[in-house]
């Protein structure tokens, strides 16, 4: 008798605990409901009036509750996504951003869940929130900060122009890939990021292999001495990178800098040094592109025959090859290109 008391006791038990937890999942859900259709609601009222508030012509319904301020920010960032070309516009929908979402974002970077964390720094990026720099620089080094958040904020630096990103980075002991400096040293104008390439050697490794693409992904001549600087190095990784970052601005001053890496050990720096002979079509090269078109690796092979056609009479070149050169991979490969030129097929 006592254990099937026992049992009673246990099943009625598990019976309350399932439908308390029933009742409060209903709960929840209409309330949900009710908070989405509230911002629904709310949604399609700024939608209405947005472009007059923006304009100056009527006076935005501050949002008072979370159903409006949830409303506002996505018709907001809908609007802005919209208009970022209209600079008058933009600068309008940030003064909005800063005057009514300032203390909700401020509160969530404070928030447990990472994922509100995050959006909100996503939010500040998007809408150039000046105002709450100073919040995400403050929880740059909390503990509990992760790595993407750490990096969303050196993004809101890089496009505020904020010089502590230079603070930062310098001090910085972790390491981020490599893409993710390049992403923010784009982002940098000229001031700010010569204030890196000045002090290039003061960073690790993997942030001076970045600033080197950065110097060519501006397309900038007056870096091109900098760069240049690198083909000299010792280290293979420079060079790569300077080749990588030439290739970019499609010019050097002096094409023969480039000559030792046509020879060089690392198939990357060979397959690199033969892509920027495309762009700088010098017959000089056209015996060193000859050569790689026998080389070990397939990459440097397809890029030297592709820069061979892009000069004046590449198209000769290749088909001399197909007929006449003693190796079966520079024939095989000449003739691949002049059938991507839309020749017929020379090989034999």
């Amino acid at each position: 008798m006592n254990g099937i008391f026992i049992i009673f006791q246990v099943s009625l038990l598990l019976f309350i605990v399932l439908n308390v937890l029933f009742i409060f999942l209903v709960i929840r859900k209409v309330y949900a409901n009710k908070f989405q259709i509230q911002k629904q609601h709310w949604k399609q009222e700024y939608l209405k009036h947005i472009d007059l508030v923006i304009r100056g012509k009527e006076e935005l319904l501050f949002p008072d509750k979370l159903s409006m301020i949830e409303a506002f920010e996505e018709v907001l960032a809908r609007y802005y996504s919209l208009m970022k070309g209209n600079t008058d516009i933009a600068s309008r929908i940030e003064e909005l951003a800063e005057q009514v979402l300032h203390n909700d974002y401020k509160k969530k970077l404070k928030h447990g869940r990472w994922s509100i964390r995050m959006n909100t720094l996503h939010r500040i990026e998007k809408f150039r929130m000046v105002s709450l720099i100073e919040d995400c620089v403050a929880i740059y080094d909390k503990e509990r900060t992760s790595e993407l958040e750490s990096l969303q904020i050196l993004r809101i630096l890089a496009n505020l122009q904020d010089e502590r990103i230079y603070t930062i980075l310098v001090n910085e002991e972790r390491e981020f890939p490599s893409f993710y400096y390049l992403d923010l040293f784009v982002r940098l104008n000229e001031r700010l990021f010569n204030q890196f390439t000045d002090a290039v050697k003061d960073f690790p490794l993997t942030i001076q292999f970045s600033l080197i693409e950065a110097m060519g992904e501006r397309g900038d001549y007056s870096y091109i001495p900098k760069i240049e600087f690198y083909l000299r190095s010792k280290n293979a990784e420079f060079r790569i990178r300077a080749l990588k970052s030439l290739n970019k601005v499609g010019y050097l001053t002096d094409a023969e800098k480039i000559r030792p890496s046509l020879n060089a050990e690392s198939w990357q720096e060979r397959m690199m040094a033969a892509k920027l002979i495309k762009p700088l079509r010098d017959k000089r090269f056209i015996d060193d592109l000859l050569i790689l078109l026998s080389d070990d690796n397939w990459w440097v092979r397809t890029t030297a025959a592709e820069s061979i056609i892009a000069q004046q009479n590449g198209v000769e070149i290749l088909e001399d090859v197909v007929h006449t050169h003693v190796d079966r991979f520079a024939r095989d490969i000449a003739n691949e290109w002049l059938l991507r030129k839309g020749k017929k097929s020379v090989f034999r």
